[in-house]
């Protein structure tokens, strides 16, 4: 969505769903503290007003459909639309995930907040209850300084994923490659040098070649022949000289 709005940090699908309400009075906010068997969950209008104290949700499909009942029925006793009733609550753990993509899934607008800015609406920093984190929730919430956008779910979520855990596998692949030239640089110093040897580093061949019984020694001693048609094989094609560290080796 567009920003229309100089703070970046507020959610432009909360500002809108409070400008389209047109009243905040007309707007219902409904926080949830997130736990792994029941969350917790009050009702609030736009200005803050407690339309219903904290009651207990079960984390299960039963707790969902009890708790959309609720925020329906409380919608129709307020005059509240329920397009303009939206959920919210802390940074989603594994164990909520299921509850809050069904909320979503049933066309519900589900927030999330920054946990650490939410602790900072307390009324009381050192204590934690689920009263107090409720009001955290709350307040970041009816300040709009939260996360609606679709990368939290579908495929924006899978995108997300997918390249977090490539990150981690090119870190995990930079890792092994630099205990491998720590090994090759005693074996045969200078082969994983493309400038040296004419083979570019973790290719086919290159790999081919450490895979086996591999030493300078032992890459000599093969018949240069039959090594120059292993290597185009595997798509190598060289004119210049292999191996330098060990003596003059050319295709």
């Amino acid at each position: 969505m567009k920003r229309r709005n100089i703070y970046q940090n507020r959610s432009q699908e909360l500002l809108s769903l409070f400008e389209e309400a047109g009243n905040s009075a007309k707007v219902m906010c409904v926080p949830i503290d997130f736990a792994k068997k029941d969350h917790v969950v009050m009702f609030c209008n736009g200005y803050g007003d407690i339309l219903r104290k904290p009651f207990s949700v079960k984390n299960s499909p039963e707790g969902i459909k009890y708790l959309a009942e609720q925020v329906a029925r409380s919608c129709r006793h307020r005059g509240i639309n329920p397009n303009h009733a939206f959920f919210g609550g802390e940074d989603v753990n594994a164990y909520a995930e299921n509850f809050v993509n069904t909320l979503r899934s049933k066309g519900w607008l589900v927030a999330g907040v920054n946990a650490h800015d939410a602790k900072k609406q307390r009324a009381n920093l050192q204590a934690s209850t689920d009263r107090l984190d409720l009001m955290g929730i709350a307040t970041m919430l009816l300040n709009c300084r939260a996360n609606c956008c679709p990368a939290q779910s579908g495929r924006y979520r899978n995108l997300r994923t997918l390249v977090r855990h490539r990150r981690k596998l090119v870190v995990m692949s930079t890792e092994v490659k630099n205990r491998i030239h720590g090994v090759v640089d005693r074996l045969f110093p200078g082969f994983l040098d493309e400038k040296k040897s004419g083979i570019v580093p973790f290719t086919r061949s290159s790999l081919y070649l450490m895979e086996n019984r591999f030493s300078a020694k032992q890459i000599r001693r093969r018949r240069r022949q039959k090594l120059i048609e292993i290597l185009k094989r595997f798509g190598c094609y060289l004119n210049y000289c292999l191996a330098p560290a060990v003596g003059t080796f050319i295709f």
